[in-house]
């Protein structure tokens, strides 16, 4: 009978969900962030599997998962887990296997539209009483129909974006470091990451947080992308130094930006990328659907199953 050591945020639809779709016989062990580290520990002791909604595993709980088989992630991003850690000690991880790809994808060009026809800002005026301002009027509002999109990350998420913009018929460019035949399947092209920022009228991140990514848009970044040039995150904040866009957006170095996530989250309600007219903001909502969160804790179960019976899991994510 397996134990499940279940970390779940209080404000997520998938604990309810784990509840009705786990297996017969199956022991859910639940603890929150008001949770005891006693509490904790209890439940790592034991827990043949530690499910993931909502945030990480400390270094700690891991120290204390001896007979933990698979860390198994509900989210695409896995930077809340120290893999060096889980790898010392033989747990795997492994994340949602794209079961949230879609979301993400549509929201990515959710921020695209909003941000390059000032949504924002529309919605704002119009329910203030406030009719047309010159800044959406048209004379600097944009169409995605026919722009050159680059795509950083051609994963399961950045390749659901490139086949999406089909639609829009852009030309398609992604950055990643290995090919990505299914981006490619869509017309997008390979290109290194320099070449992308400099040619792309939207720049769109879809890379997991780690060394490598971390504040992977900086300065130098930034000054290669074009004047007229749109940025949109939906990955992690970190992978972005915030200081050096607002910069870049003040110095009118790019034209704008659509963020579903922030270096610091909840976000500070200081930050002064809150207060651009040329930022659309949202609170890290991109993966979450309600069609998503089925798919979500079905391949949790079925990929814990499957080690339970003696597989090998799927969608294992590595250290860089």
């Amino acid at each position: 009978m397996p134990e499940v050591l279940v970390f779940s945020g209080p404000a997520l639809p998938l604990l309810d969900m784990a509840n009705e779709m786990k297996p017969d016989n199956w022991n859910l062990h639940v603890r929150t962030a008001e949770s005891s580290p006693e509490e904790v520990a209890e439940a790592a002791e034991i827990a043949d599997f530690i499910l993931v909604f909502g945030h990480g595993v400390s270094d700690e709980t891991l120290r204390l998962a001896k007979k933990t088989k698979l860390v198994q992630l509900c989210s695409a991003g896995f930077d809340g887990v120290n893999l060096g850690l889980s790898g010392e000690m033989g747990i795997p991880v492994s994340n949602n296997g794209g079961a949230n790809a879609i979301p993400v994808a549509e929201f990515a060009l959710t921020l695209m539209l909003s941000t390059i026809r000032h949504l924002g800002v529309a919605n704002m005026d119009t329910k203030a009483g406030d009719w047309m301002r010159p800044e959406v009027d048209g004379r600097d509002s944009h169409e995605l129909f026919g722009a050159t999109v680059g795509i950083v990350g051609a994963g399961k998420i950045g390749s659901n974006v490139a086949g999406m913009l089909r639609g829009f018929d852009t030309t398609t460019l992604y950055t990643d470091k290995v090919r990505s035949e299914r981006a490619e399947g869509f017309g997008a092209t390979r290109v290194e990451l320099d070449e992308l920022l400099e040619r792309s009228d939207i720049v769109t991140l879809h890379t997991p947080l780690d060394n490598s990514t971390h504040a992977l848009i900086s300065e130098r970044e930034l000054l290669l992308m074009k004047k007229s040039a749109v940025l949109i995150n939906t990955c992690r904040g970190p992978v972005v130094d915030e200081l050096a866009l607002e910069q870049a957006l003040e110095d009118g170095e790019i034209w704008g930006a659509g963020l579903d996530v922030f270096e610091q989250e909840p976000v500070d309600p200081n930050n002064p990328l809150l207060k651009r007219d040329n930022v659309v903001v949202a609170p890290h909502i991109a993966g979450k659907s309600y069609e998503s969160y089925p798919r979500r804790v079905r391949f949790a179960f079925d990929n814990m199953m499957k080690v339970w019976e003696g597989g090998t899991p799927d969608s294992i994510v590595k250290p860089e």
